[in-house]
């Protein structure tokens, strides 16, 4: 037996080579066979009362008389119900269909394929289809996230046309509808199949599944096959493996490898191991090295030569938990992540092609990012192969979102299986390195549902980390938490959030949560801070869904007399939530052994209300506030870091700070140089320095040194900027400080009435010509507006609460601020004087009159408010402020400035309000005494 055994091995060899002259390591490729597309149009029939079969799954459905091109859906089409109303919590889906449809097409198949294994691929249907060909059934699948593949090699008729009726289903198969795979918030529930369609044959026998299992530390690689066999008899046949690394600046080849295989099974197990040599090349966000497995397959059947191959990409990663950091490939690794929540509002559906999901990824990396949570959704193929590429880590999803876990157990048994799907169908990816159930789920069997699944995931392919579900709850079976609360603002916090109750330190961190933990910790969804929504980005929208909700925002502020100001709120609303993004970045990379953070996110959120919390819009085009460099600077692989108890200080003081470095790159920095500087508006360096040179190890956060900075020589207030930077890199990063004279000058206020209330005496006052500075008591304000110091977080329709203000909105040359140096936006700085205000609500003082400090409103209620505002009164001059500017003044430097600014405005030729405002219109203002 073992000489007929060498006898057929070296038959097959022959074979191989007189055939396939060309198989060596190096040209090896993946080549799709036998294949016919059936991207086109397609006959169509929309069936919303499921006529089109009986219940013995007969056909009854008449001839199908529309049209349809396909890959696509009924909204790109036009087909279902046009939408005749408009909403301002999301976007709008042009035409809307929810239900069966038929998609029909004739196609010729040639007679080579008689006797051949015939397939039907189908990439991302939505998400139920049933499929017929020649009118014979060939069976149903269900899927969000993985093909839909159908065996119809027993149906087709070869040499003849031959007829494909596939019939979608989007209604609600399961009850999963806040699941961004089909929510109506981002992605919608589209009906169609907008991917790859395509019939395929192949031998009798061919390669169904290849699975790769490197094993890094033995310098091998297991791989397991799963081969075909529909022959329905014995097969023996050989297996060719060309093994060879690709995407890297050093290219390997190894040597052909075979082995011999046997079996009658309809599906027979193969496994090999691979010698993958001594120089490893792993995979990471630093060197994206992948290596290339192509399996030959060749095969005598009882009375046939049969053949397949099929390339697979895998990549060289080691993926582990060292306490509560992540160690890749043997380095502390730090998630830099963004949440895609399948927001594509020109299509309404994820793209299928790679050139896409490489722009997505490379404007992902621009901004400093390393990796994406696909909340509740698992992408497509391309996806990951763009991911694979570029270094750039995957957390892929359940569409998994429920509040009733273990009230249904169907919907139970759809996941589990959708979740076996995911990790076979892109098991092999190496940017796919992390899995989780889903998002903040509930139920009465949540924890025994997300041990179980976790548990099995784990032992079933370790390929990956787990974990249960994002947000809570937690379970002990995971690898790794995406944990909630650790951030400035949780949800419903309202005022009582870190940036609202107290003005900016950098002292703190999360060592609190950390302690918590003994594994890993993302937390979760952060940076929600909103902007301003920028109605420049209207016109972009031209696929199925429509801006209506960015219409009627406008709309609004039309109405409100307020447009002119439109983008002027947006730039200001957006440097300020860039100013709180750069804050929680560095708070988690100044936290000691700290695992990541997902970003809620780099792009705007369409739906919840509206959310336009990016710093690109929608379509991942940047937005005009700020630049990819920029965001870079604080968002990094190696960021420098600054602790200090105070961002405003006094000139009688010593500024005083810790100077640390998050090190996330890829290696140690040897003997690197700091340097620091402080410097003047116009770059004159006040003082500069650095610390001591050092090697600087991977992790965070690392001490430099301290800073210790005499500020007795500056003599006016002035915004200064303390720039950290590592000489001849990019490696920059700063910060804002402000120094305020300890001691001012007596303003002589001689000619100007200052006041606290609009009485009579003030009135006769500006009736005579006179100026008055009105400090108005803010308890005497009447106005429901709050003093709200940070951004809204989230959108306020969602939340009903505050924070429901942007910042404020100012022109720094305004002579009313010119003692008070500022930006047009708010920064850290201001803190004092919003939190102790009373906003006042202005809309019914004249439409021309813009406040001197305005607030910018929330834009589903855009109002006129104000801090300061001036207005001619009768033959007077009128100065007004709801800042608290009278209590613990020798305590509030910032407050004592603000005054003194607006006190030498008010006594200055400069002071000529040109807005005529009522006696009785300021009244208003008041509440009644």
């Amino acid at each position: 037996m073992k000489f007929v055994h060498f006898i057929f091995s070296a038959v097959i060899l022959l074979i191989l080579l007189l055939n396939f002259p060309q198989l060596s390591a190096q040209e090896i490729e993946r080549r799709p066979d036998n294949v016919l597309p059936l991207e086109g149009i397609w006959k169509f029939k929309l069936d919303p009362f499921e006529t089109g079969i009986n219940s013995n799954g007969v056909q009854l459905l008449p001839q199908l008389t529309e049209t349809i091109t396909l890959p696509g859906s009924t909204d790109q089409a036009g087909k279902g119900n046009k939408t005749l109303d408009m909403t301002s919590i999301r976007l709008t889906r042009a035409f809307e269909y929810k239900g069966i449809a038929w998609y029909e097409k004739e196609i010729f198949v040639p007679e080579e394929w008689e006797n051949k294994a015939v397939e039907l691929f189908l990439e991302r249907p939505h998400w139920e289809t049933r499929v017929w060909v020649n009118g014979k059934p060939a069976g149903k699948k269900e899927s969000l996230s993985v093909p839909h593949v159908y065996d119809v090699g027993s149906l087709v008729q070869p040499g003849k046309k031959n007829t494909v009726r596939i019939r979608v289903n989007n209604d609600k198969i399961y009850d999963l509808e806040y699941a961004h795979a089909i929510s109506a918030e981002t992605q919608t529930n589209w009906n169609g199949i907008v991917g790859e369609i395509r019939l395929q044959a192949f031998d009798k026998v061919f390669l169904k599944d290849i699975q790769v299992y490197p094993d890094i530390p033995a310098k091998k690689a297991k791989v397991r096959m799963e081969i075909a066999n529909e022959t329905q008899s014995d097969v023996q046949g050989s297996l060719t493996f060309g093994n060879k690394v690709v995407n890297s600046d050093n290219p390997i080849s190894f040597p052909l490898t075979q082995l011999d295989f046997a079996g009658k099974d309809s599906v027979i197990f193969v496994e090999r191991e691979l010698d993958l040599g001594s120089d490893l090349q792993l995979w990471d966000e630093f060197n994206p090295a992948l290596y290339e497995l192509t399996v030959q397959l060749d095969a005598k059947g009882q009375d046939a030569f049969l053949k397949d191959r099929r390339s697979v990409t895998y990549g060289l990663r080691e993926l582990g938990v060292q306490g509560t950091q992540f160690v890749f490939n043997g380095r502390p690794t730090f998630i830099r992540g963004t949440v895609n929540s399948a927001e594509f509002p020109l299509t309404g559906y994820p793209p299928t092609d790679i050139k896409e999901w490489l722009r997505i990824f490379n404007t992902c990396i621009a901004y400093g990012l390393n990796a994406m949570r696909f909340h509740t959704w698992c992408p497509p193929e391309a996806a990951f192969q763009a991911a694979d590429q570029l270094g750039f880590y995957l957390q892929v999803e359940n569409p998994d979102w429920r509040f009733t876990v273990g009230k249904d157990a169907e919907v139970n048994r759809f996941l589990k299986e959708e979740a076996d799907r995911i990790l076979k169908t892109y098991g092999n990816h190496p940017s796919f390195i992390m899995f989780c159930e889903g998002n903040e789920m509930v139920g009465p069997q949540v924890k025994e549902f997300l041990s179980e699944q976790v548990s099995h995931w784990k032992a079933s392919d370790a390929r990956r980390l787990y974990t249960g579900s994002a947000a809570y709850p937690l379970i002990p079976e995971s690898e790794y938490h995406v944990l909630y609360g650790a951030r400035p603002h949780r949800w419903r916090e309202g005022l009582t959030s870190r940036f609202n109750v107290r003005p900016l330190d950098t002292e703190y961190d999360y060592s609190d949560y950390v302690v918590k933990n003994d594994v890993p910790m993302i937390t979760h969804e952060i940076g929600q801070w909103c902007v301003y929504p920028n109605f420049d980005e209207i016109p972009k929208y031209t696929g199925v869904l429509k801006p209506y909700n960015y219409e009627l925002f406008r709309e609004l502020l039309r109405d409100r007399k307020m447009l002119d100001q439109a983008e002027d709120f947006t730039r200001a609303s957006g440097r300020f939530s860039v100013v709180m993004k750069k804050e929680e970045v560095e708070s988690y990379l100044r936290t000691p052994k700290f695992g990541g953070y997902h970003m809620l996110q780099l792009n705007d959120f369409p739906g919840q209300g509206t959310a336009p919390v990016g710093v690109v819009d929608i379509f991942w085009d940047p937005k005009p506030y700020v630049s990819a460099d920029e965001f870079r600077r604080f968002q990094s692989s190696r960021v420098p870091l600054l602790r200090t108890k105070s961002f405003t200080w006094t000139n009688d003081q010593v500024f005083r700070a810790t100077a640390q470095f998050a090190n996330f790159g890829d290696s140690p920095m040897e003997e690197t140089t700091v340097h620091w500087s402080l410097r003047y508006p116009d770059g004159k360096i006040h003082a500069e320095g650095e610390f001591a040179k050092q090697t600087i190890p991977v992790g965070s956060p690392i001490t430099l040194g301290e800073l210790s900075i005499p500020l007795a020589d500056i003599d006016q207030a002035v915004n200064l900027d303390l720039v950290m930077e590592v000489p001849g890199t990019p490696i920059s990063n700063e910060w804002d400080i402000w120094v305020y004279p300890a001691q001012l000058l007596e303003v002589n206020t001689k000619e100007m009435l200052i006041a606290d209330r609009l009485d009579n005496k003030t009135k006769r006052y500006l009736e005579k010509g006179g100026k008055v500075l009105l400090m108005a008591d803010t308890g005497a304000i009447h106005s429901d507006a709050d003093p709200v110091f940070s951004g809204i977080s989230w959108n306020t329709v969602w939340s009903g609460m505050p924070p429901n203000l942007l910042g404020i909105l100012c022109d720094p040359q305004s002579p009313a601020l010119e003692n008070f140096p500022t930006q047009f936006h708010s920064n850290w700085q201001w803190w004092d004087v919003v939190a102790r205000s009373k906003p006042m609500v202005l809309d019914h003082l004249p439409f021309g009159l813009k406040p001197l400090v305005q607030m910018v409103p929330d834009w589903n209620n855009p109002r006129k408010i104000g801090l300061v505002f001036e207005a001619k009164v009768g033959k007077g001059s009128l100065l007004v402020t709801s800042v608290d500017l009278k209590n613990k003044m020798e305590e509030r430097p910032v407050a004592r400035q603000f005054l003194y600014s607006l006190k030498k405005y008010a006594m200055s030729p400069d002071f000529s309000p040109e807005d005529e405002v009522s006696i009785e219109m300021i009244e208003q203002i008041f509440k009644s005494e």
